[in-house]
């Protein structure tokens, strides 16, 4: 009889448990599993959304001034600016977000510079502690390597990056906390549909909902999808917060009613349509896991985000 080699050995083991772990997600990965039936929320929001304004900013870089950094996330390089439009658009949708409270810069324009002047004056000069702020960031992410960990966890990559360094023109999670300390909300809500997002620890801090699209130390890559024109995240919150996460029917979408919607249609999407995921960052090949987001929440209370509009 022949025998199984150890590593053939624990291919099989890792597979069958796979796909145990997948069955037990169910394959039915369409949205409208979840229902107002099914989803419970523990906490009701603690703002007033009467006394408040609505301030968001939109980030997405998925070209590059670098060249040759473009070639080496070509897997990457189709949908993440189209995840960053439809987030604006729907936005403009909504009744508690006006258009001149919106601001988005993608590619180009979100150099390191543009994006912390972003945070630091054109929001801090409009919001104040009493209102709320959503800022959304898609593009690539990457670990910080632990020998350099004084500089923090992770670090985005804006349109100025250097290849030959990642830290150079890269916004580590240490600098995203420092730019938003200086706003005075305490109600900010911040999205990463970024790789390694789950390692932005120091953006966590009280008065903030971090929503993160990928793990801090497992299952930490993120994908988009041609067939959903977006981030998998990104498409997921943005039926959330057309209404069908409003689970108490109050007109709102709160930042936990989003996660809670979106979380188990991601992981389930990722399952059975991406794994075993290869993921090229020339010249070098990655394999993933599922995409399994997570939920960052130093907020008293559910924030109130969306009051969606019905014709949605």
């Amino acid at each position: 009889m022949k025998k199984i080699s150890s590593n053939t050995r624990l291919i099989r083991n890792i597979l069958i448990l796979m796909t145990i772990f997948s069955l037990f997600l169910s394959a039915n990965i369409q949205a409208e599993i979840l229902t107002k039936d099914n989803i419970k929320i523990d906490e009701e929001a603690n703002q007033d959304p009467g006394d408040v304004n609505y301030y968001a900013l939109i980030i997405g870089v998925e070209i590059y001034g670098d060249h040759d950094f473009n070639e080496k996330m070509i897997k990457y390089a189709d949908k993440i600016d189209d995840g960053a439009k439809k987030m604006y658009d729907l936005l403009n949708m909504t009744e508690n977000f006006k258009e001149e409270n919106i601001k988005m810069i993608l590619n180009e324009n979100a150099t390191s510079e543009k994006i912390k002047e972003s945070i630091t004056t054109w929001l801090d000069d409009r919001e104040d502690e009493n209102d709320v702020v959503l800022i959304y960031i898609t593009g690539h992410s990457w670990k910080i390597p632990f020998a350099n960990r004084a500089k923090g966890h992770a670090f985005y990559f804006s349109y100025d990056v250097n290849t030959s360094e990642y830290s150079e023109n890269a916004i580590t999670d240490i600098e995203f906390d420092t730019c938003i300390d200086t706003l005075e909300s305490e109600h900010i809500v911040v999205i990463f549909d970024t790789c390694f997002s789950g390692r932005m620890l120091a953006v966590r801090q009280q008065g903030r909902t971090i929503l993160a699209a990928g793990g801090r130390y497992l299952f930490c890559p993120v994908d988009e999808d041609d067939n959903l024109g977006s981030g998998i995240f990104t498409y997921f919150l943005l039926q959330a917060f057309s209404g069908i996460a409003d689970i108490n029917n109050d007109g709102w979408v709160t930042a936990k009613e989003a996660f809670t919607y979106a979380k188990m249609p991601v992981i389930r999407f990722t399952i059975w349509q991406k794994f075993p995921n290869f993921i090229q960052i020339k010249p070098y090949f990655y394999i993933s896991g599922p995409q399994i987001p997570y939920l960052y929440d130093n907020h008293l209370g559910s924030v109130k985000l969306i009051q969606y509009n019905t014709t949605m």
